[in-house]
């Protein structure tokens, strides 16, 4: 009977570990099925991103290499399935929607937004890739803050190869401009407009009314003079060139010295407060500041002087009819854990003379020196010159030409600054704020 009951435990340990050993294959077997098709589901993720990258890349250079100004409608006759077809590449597709939203600021100017969602299939799965694109496509008379990077030049390459050539390196979520749009208006209307003088063009006689001086079509004497209104002053004129120009604060004022012909006059102010303070003889203590400096001349220096050059409320408007040189860098104070630092100066250069409208040399001379930082917005009628070295720029460049011997490193920043009205893209249509707004890991529906 043990015999028997041996035979019996030893029969029923085989079948057990045979039994054991069925399910553990089994088990093998399955998790085998599962890896592949884990693995089958990763190849096939991967190459529906790569093909949605790809698509958005190639959407990407099509819309920096095409002109609007050539569609009479471009958000209808340009984003559309034709220009923009429906690929099927080594299996993978990738399709287009559009969309559009229509933005309206008036004035002659409108801006459309358009999408474009993109969904990255493939047949026999139901996974899919999806990503959004979005740009701005700008129509009319559109203001120059819309734009963070413009050259007003004609070129053969596209702007991109144009930019590189230049020695240019940009980053934002824009499409640079280079391509020859028109910059209609005239920075003697803007003189015009500043000091409240009648008609267009400013002439030596309303100047002279202007500043309480003896009548006559003869040009002021050299000078600074400032343009009044009651508690307020709208602008400072200076009549021939200044030697420097130099920005500073001292806790919460903005203070700005201007230097000519070896006599310095120091301005000090809280932007948005009436709290003038002026070294000069007018009795002006205690006015606002409209932070607006016209210069009828160069300026042969624009520096910085101590930690910061403007306070963060600060946004001052420098004109010249001539040259500007920058001699060193110009940067905001910086505020606490703030990341952000926004450009608090515009610096313009007419390229004609304010009464004569004699053409002028209206260069942005780069003298800042290897490694300086300018945060400032920059609108040349002339070029740009930098020599060698890094110089970064944060803010916007709108110049008829950029010579650069260097690295210029720019972070473009549109609608930071309220650019002067009189002057803007007159009838012209283009695209600017490429966004990728999302791309989804994939769905398996």
């Amino acid at each position: 009977m043990n015999r028997r009951g041996n035979i019996i435990i030893s029969l029923m340990f085989v079948l057990l570990v045979s039994f054991s050993g069925l399910a553990l294959l089994t088990h093998s077997l399955l998790h085998i099925k599962i890896i592949g098709a884990r693995r089958s589901k990763w190849q096939v993720s991967g190459g529906l991103e790569q093909a949605l990258l790809l698509q958005l890349h190639r959407y990407w250079q099509q819309l920096a290499n095409s002109d609007m100004n050539q569609f009479s409608a471009p958000e209808n006759d340009f984003f559309n399935t034709v220009n923009f077809p429906d690929t099927d590449e080594r299996g993978f597709q990738v399709k287009n929607h559009f969309s559009k939203q229509s933005q309206t600021p008036g004035n002659g100017f409108l801006k459309v937004r358009i999408f474009n969602s993109l969904a990255a299939s493939r047949e026999n799965s139901r996974l899919t890739y999806c990503g959004q694109a979005s740009v701005d496509l700008l129509k009319g008379d559109i203001p120059l803050s819309e734009f963070a990077l413009l050259v007003n030049k004609e070129i053969a390459a596209t702007p991109a190869a144009y930019l590189a050539g230049k020695g240019v390196e940009w980053s934002g979520p824009l499409i640079p401009l280079a391509r020859k749009p028109a910059i209609e208006g005239d920075c003697r209307r803007l003189l015009a407009e500043t000091l409240k003088l009648g008609g267009q063009f400013p002439d030596w006689r309303q100047i002279r009314e202007k500043f309480n001086l003896e009548p006559s079509d003869a040009p002021i004497p050299p000078g600074i003079y400032l343009a009044l209104a009651a508690g307020f002053v709208e602008a400072i004129f200076i009549e021939g060139d200044l030697q420097k120009l130099e920005f500073t604060t001292a806790s919460d004022r903005q203070s700005i010295v201007f230097r000519q012909d070896n006599r310095s006059f120091e301005l000090s102010y809280q932007p948005g407060q009436e709290s003038m303070l002026w070294s000069g003889k007018e009795a002006v203590s205690g006015y606002g500041f409209a932070e607006k400096i016209i210069i009828h001349g160069n300026i042969w220096a624009i520096e910085q002087s101590g930690n910061a050059a403007f306070t963060a409320d600060s946004r001052i408007q420098v004109l010249a009819s001539g040259k500007m040189v920058v001699s060193s860098g110009l940067e905001c104070e910086t505020l606490g854990l703030q990341k952000t630092k926004f450009a608090n100066l515009l610096l313009m250069t007419s390229g004609k003379d304010f009464f004569s409208g004699d053409e002028i040399n209206a260069d942005i001379i780069m003298a800042a020196g290897a490694d300086s930082t300018i945060e400032a917005h920059l609108l040349a009628a002339g070029k740009l010159i930098h020599g060698d070295g890094l110089l970064k720029l944060s803010g916007s460049l709108i110049v008829g030409d950029i010579q650069n011997s260097g690295r210029l490193q720019i972070r473009a920043l549109a609608g930071q600054f309220d650019f002067p009205a009189c002057l803007s893209l007159k009838n012209f249509q283009c695209l600017q704020n490429f966004r990728v707004n999302f791309i989804t890991e994939g769905t398996d529906e």
